[in-house]
């Protein structure tokens, strides 16, 4: 049957679109009865959805489906693409949209094979490694021998040089004021001291340390390597939490930086100061023959 073309190009129109919708005819039907191009119709059909009956199921709607529920549980496209046998652009493309999930149980189990594979594959590396080092650090154990009281003056002043509060010209404090977190750092400060004439009894102890960790604990720590009496610890430091800042320091060996404040200590300050001026001019000043260079 074809429409009357007597119709306005308006009413055909509004028929065509109603047609397609009730009873669904096809395009090639709906071309035949108005006697129009495939052009014309087009434009008279936008925005008209299709008939159920002209759509055809995807062969890939359930990989697709299954795309985004893997991705949902933490797959990485890669994998997705690899278990649905598609290519990486086409996981993109059906599962891309998803943010990964870090935390999910698969991507654990990824980062576990992961350290996995690496700790076989460099496993006899780091031995080979690790074995080089310890002899190199024998020699060098060797090479040092016996320290004299004068190496320890030497070794001080410049440790405090390097972790200490130093006096400026704009505020004086010619006063000895260590802190650190190495306990070796923090021994041989205390060896220096022991020569400048103090002991343990005459020192200050305070801890600075950030508020996630234990100070008590951390005190105690101290107190017992440094073999000091606990009572000496003034009360902590107590640094603020940031949660921006990614501390690598938060495991059981942390336990803050220890401060060691030497009173009326101006004469063996100034002896540092000395000692190092004399140590940098000898060095600074042989530095051009090393090696036979000049």
């Amino acid at each position: 049957m074809q429409i009357n073309g007597d119709l306005s190009e308006q009413d055909r129109r509004a028929e065509a679109r109603r047609l397609r919708v009730d009873p669904g005819l096809s395009r090639s039907q709906l071309i035949k009865m108005f006697g129009v191009s495939n052009g014309t119709l087009t434009d008279w059909l936008r925005g008209v959805e299709p008939p159920a009956w002209t759509k055809r199921p995807n062969a890939k709607d359930d990989k697709r489906a299954e795309a985004v529920e893997l991705r949902e549980a933490g797959w990485s496209l890669k994998d997705i693409a690899e278990q649905l046998d598609v290519a990486k652009s086409t996981a993109f493309r059906w599962a891309g949209h998803i943010p990964l999930d870090q935390d999910s149980e698969r991507a654990q189990e990824k980062r576990e094979l992961a350290k996995k594979r690496i700790a076989g594959r460099w496993g006899q590396f780091r031995e080979e490694r690790d074995r080089r080092q310890n002899e190199v650090w024998d020699a060098a154990v060797d090479e040092v021998g016996r320290l004299t009281e004068r190496d320890i003056l030497l070794i001080g002043a410049i440790n405090y040089w390097c972790e200490g509060s130093k006096s400026k010209p704009w505020c004086r404090s010619d006063r000895l004021v260590f802190i650190n977190s190495d306990p070796g750092l923090v021994e041989i400060h205390l060896r220096f001291l022991e020569l400048g004439g103090y002991s343990l009894d005459e020192l200050g102890f305070r801890l600075s340390i950030h508020e996630t960790a234990d100070a008590e604990a951390a005190a105690d720590w101290w107190a017992e390597r440094l073999g000091v009496p606990r009572d000496r610890f003034r009360r902590p430091t107590i640094k603020k939490h940031v949660p921006k800042t990614r501390r690598g320091n938060v495991g059981d060996d942390y336990h803050g930086c220890l401060v060691i404040d030497a009173p009326k200590s101006r004469s063996l300050y100034w002896r540092m100061e000395g000692v190092v001026k004399a140590v940098t001019r000898q060095a600074s000043s042989g530095f051009p023959e090393i090696g036979g260079r000049r």
